[in-house]
């Protein structure tokens, strides 16, 4: 067992993001992988008083899964918009084939911050890669590894 087990990201809105991650190339979660949690067990967990969440589980071949959840209550900001530079900022990488294909397939309905760029220096010398937002303004970042 590897030591990552999954990566959640709490979304404004759980069907387009899974509509928006499956366009990345996550699968489509089944039926049973997207649900409601609520208790006390997870208000202790979340540290949120009655905390109900609407979850979806999504994975990829590797077996990768991403949790994405909707605060149904308490609920909170609707957009992440934290900069990369502020401690506790976050983003999620996905491997892609090919990342300049994906940037032209979707550059018209998602928000890049550029057009693909090469990485010029260090372990990842010539991989191309590509910053983005989720719907919700969450930053994922495209690799291509040309090597």
């Amino acid at each position: 067992m590897g030591l990552l087990n999954h990566v959640g990201i709490t979304v404004g809105n759980l069907q387009r993001s899974i509509a928006f991650y499956t366009s990345l190339g996550f699968g489509e979660p089944p039926a049973d992988w997207v649900f409601t949690i609520q208790g006390d067990w997870l208000s202790a967990l979340v540290a949120e008083k009655d905390a109900v969440i609407d979850v979806a589980f999504l994975t990829m071949d590797d077996g990768t899964v991403l949790e994405l959840l909707e605060y149904k209550t308490p609920e909170g900001k609707k957009a992440n918009d934290r900069p990369n530079r502020d401690v506790g900022a976050m983003h999620i990488a996905l491997n892609v084939d090919d990342v300049r294909a994906l940037y032209e397939r979707l550059k018209d309905t998602v928000a890049f911050n550029s057009e693909p760029q090469v990485v010029p220096s260090g372990p990842w010398a010539g991989n191309i890669v590509a910053y983005l937002r989720d719907p919700d303004g969450t930053p994922v970042e495209l690799v291509q590894d040309v090597q």
